[in-house]
């Protein structure tokens, strides 16, 4: 059964263009790496149940993600149209970086 190449291009969203270019794909990594990295923090020793801890670091992990998602997409459709590997890495970099200090510096002023 021959399918024709735009057979299933009714069953995703576009990719985008301009600055939300490749937005889904990079929203899922980092919603991905995200969760994965919040789950693997260390619980402190409270009354609190584990599984609200561990409930309270995936949300926070995913909002995190979401945060980092944006950032990052707009960052690589602005200065890297190339996709050059090098700046794409960089740009993970500060990416991580720029969303983390802003996570930590808001929950140490609340």
């Amino acid at each position: 059964m021959h399918q024709s190449p735009n057979s299933d291009a009714a069953h995703w969203p576009p990719v985008g263009t301009g600055l939300w270019t490749r937005w889904w794909g990079y929203l899922v990594r980092w919603l991905v790496f995200g969760v994965v990295v919040a789950l693997f923090q260390p619980v402190d020793e409270t009354a609190d149940p584990l599984w609200q801890h561990k409930a309270q670091q995936g949300a926070l992990g995913l909002l995190f993600g979401f945060f980092a998602a944006v950032v990052f997409t707009a960052s690589e459709n602005t200065f890297n149209q190339a996709r050059t590997p090098w700046k794409t890495w960089l740009l993970i970099v500060l990416t991580w970086l720029l969303v983390k200090t802003a996570f930590v510096t808001t929950i140490a002023l609340l």
